[in-house]
């Protein structure tokens, strides 16, 4: 199920007796375990930072049956308990199956039978935030561990936010903490900081503060805060690419490089901007108005700061070019995925390609 699917299960009681939260998009990890914890244990215990009944247990450390037996073991102080087990993913074997493990086995057997009679007002809350749905080398990990668990346990599926998804959720968040900023500036945070929605409400609430409540964010203070928006990230990447200027389109892959940003990631961000390029070049569109009515018939929401770019870039390639550029990045994006690959040569090459 997903995190919204989830939140509004945890509105109409009983709770299920087992969860698992699979994936490492925190935000919603984060909105989910509290969500549960007051659920479970009530409106006070959700703003406590260890409150009573919540116990909890790292399973890289423990096997499975350990956080079996504690949700089994009747408890003095709490009438109601949530049995928290990190790391879930570490109490698969290794290179064996479940069956040839007698520790792996009982764990799992030992939850089977948990989850068909599971113990009054305790709620177990598995963890694996360790795979990235979005990342091909995780998949096989991501089924096994679906696999081992699915027969016992809802499993919530955190998957990273789309950047539509990443900013409707900022959206919302900004007007939560009363934060003044405009929707160029807020689409290009989400871009900056690649859709990661944990970043990006830990970034809108140092603006909050910083800004104040009546305050208006601009630019500067955005680059003051935020170490990668001093270069404006992905979006004056794409922008440089855009202009045919390869000197400043080198100068920020070097400061994106540094803060550590997903190429893959960022290669979808601007091949999605050239598809667009390319659809709005063959229907002949003239402003950004007309970029935003293009793609808004079709289902796709189109910022005004996005919509200028896709002209830019419209203007810049003729449509044979945009072919070729669609094709130089989709063997950038296969070659990022290779084993060991140098990613900083591939997109230094991808620049070269794209602003000859």
């Amino acid at each position: 199920m997903t995190p919204k699917q989830f939140l509004s299960q945890l509105k109409k009681p009983p709770l299920q007796p087992a969860y698992l939260l699979l994936g490492n998009e925190l935000f919603y990890r984060d909105r989910c375990r509290r969500t549960l914890i007051r659920a479970a244990l009530g409106d006070e215990a959700a703003g406590a930072g260890s409150p009573e009944g919540l116990v909890e247990i790292d399973l890289s450390e423990q096997p499975l049956s350990r956080l079996v037996d504690e949700a089994r073991t009747l408890s003095l102080f709490a009438s109601a308990r949530v049995i928290v087990g990190s790391s879930a993913e570490a109490v698969l074997p290794r290179g064996a199956a479940v069956a040839k493990n007698s520790t792996a086995a009982h764990g799992f057997e030992a939850l089977a039978a948990y989850a068909g009679k599971p113990s009054p007002r305790v709620v177990l809350l598995l963890e694996s935030t360790r795979f990235d749905w979005g990342n091909r080398d995780d998949k096989a990990r991501i089924d096994r561990v679906v696999r081992a668990f699915s027969k016992s346990v809802e499993i919530v599926e955190l998957v990273r936010l789309s950047p539509s998804e990443a900013l409707k959720t900022a959206t919302s968040l900004a007007k939560q903490l009363k934060l003044g900023i405009s929707a160029d500036l807020l689409s290009e945070l989400v871009d900056t900081l690649g859709s990661d929605m944990a970043r990006l409400a830990g970034e809108l609430e140092k603006l909050a503060l910083y800004v104040g409540p009546d305050g208006e964010v601009n630019g500067k203070q955005i680059e003051l805060l935020i170490p990668e928006a001093r270069q404006r990230g992905v979006f004056e990447f794409s922008e440089a690419l855009s202009k045919g200027d390869r000197l400043r389109a080198l100068d920020v892959l070097g400061t994106l490089s540094r803060t550590g940003t997903s190429w893959p990631m960022q290669i979808s961000l601007i091949a999605s901007l050239f598809r667009q390029a390319l659809a709005a070049k063959e229907q002949q569109v003239r402003n950004a108005s007309q970029v935003a009515q293009l793609f808004s018939g079709r289902g796709i929401r189109i910022w005004p700061a996005r919509a200028r770019q896709v002209l830019d870039i419209g203007r810049h390639f003729s449509q044979r070019q945009l072919e070729t550029a669609l094709t130089q990045l989709s063997q950038a994006d296969r070659d990022l995925r290779r084993e060991r690959p140098s990613d900083r040569l591939i997109m230094e090459q991808l620049v070269l390609n794209l602003t000859t």
